[in-house]
């Protein structure tokens, strides 16, 4: 099936990149990268076959990152800004109440996107590797080793940048020598160079008001994605206080697998995702949201 690449203007002016394909008869999702990285990083769902006929995956970067514009003031990365790139995209493909995906970083995007939309925009959201519930609770569910290198994931200095970045990469995985064998990490540390070292802590000091996600998210069915061994995210919080927001919440442990289970284990990943979509789009009551 061929793509649909475009560069995107969001309501402020500001660049994004995204990229449609599979089938728009079938369910949307949305998947949403995480920080200092780019879409590539899904490249094994957006070209397995069966992910390709039974939905339709759009990807984008998000500002500041890969493709996509990256303004330096810190009103750029408002709350507001990242709900309208995603509206943009969706509108730009004709997705309709999609579910979300949402990688590490990634993850706290629907935050943004039930506060300026409501929860009706879409029809469920799905952690990925550690994702990052919200701004406000990343901090409590921090890994000792995240949190380790975050003042030089912070730095303006860009040799302080330069010098964290692969180390930064490889404790996404478990095993680097397997999981990220050269042209992968390469790919992976362009896109942590694209990121100017000022929008990367403009992207991390960002504040979103979760008042309404977590008043009015409860109705949407959530599923975690989870490696044993994540060196960024403390699971056990992450799911605990997810499970304080949505009524339903399906969890996937994977042993042995870290910060990114759609590249450590690919097909395992995305049978999980192709299943609990179609469970999910199975129930009534699912039916009934789209109308």
């Amino acid at each position: 099936m061929s793509s649909q690449e475009r560069y995107l203007t969001s309501p402020d002016g500001t660049t994004i990149w995204a990229e449609a394909v599979g089938n728009p008869s079938k369910p949307h999702i949305v998947f949403v990268h995480g920080l200092a990285c780019t879409a590539l990083g899904f490249d094994m769902q957006f070209s397995d076959p069966e992910m390709l006929e039974n939905l339709y995956l759009v990807r984008y970067e998000m500002r500041g990152h890969g493709r996509s514009g990256k303004p330096e003031k810190l009103s750029d990365y408002d709350s507001l800004r990242y709900a309208e790139d995603f509206g943009t995209v969706c509108d730009a493909f004709g997705v309709i109440k999609p579910f979300v995906v949402g990688w590490s970083l990634g993850g706290c995007i629907p935050v943004d996107v039930v506060h300026y939309f409501g929860t009706d925009y879409i029809s469920g959201v799905i952690y990925l590797g550690g994702g990052v519930l919200s701004r406000k609770w990343h901090p409590m569910c921090t890994h000792p080793v995240m949190r380790g290198m975050m003042p030089s994931l912070r730095s303006l200095d860009s040799t302080v940048a330069s010098n964290i970045s692969t180390h930064f990469i490889e404790s996404c995985v478990a095993n680097p020598p397997v999981d990220l064998p050269f042209p992968v990490l390469a790919q992976c540390l362009g896109g942590f160079v694209l990121q100017p070292p000022l929008v990367r802590r403009l992207t991390l000091d960002r504040q979103q008001d979760q008042s309404k996600w977590e008043k009015e998210a409860h109705v949407l069915p959530c599923l975690i994605i989870q490696g044993t061994v994540d060196s960024h995210c403390l699971y056990k919080i992450m799911i605990r206080k997810a499970r304080e927001v949505y009524d339903d919440v399906d969890v996937m442990l994977m042993e042995g697998i870290g910060h990114a289970p759609h590249l450590e284990k690919t097909k395992d990943t995305n049978r999980f995702i192709l299943d609990w979509v179609k469970k999910t789009v199975s129930q009534p009551k699912y039916a009934k949201s789209r109308l």
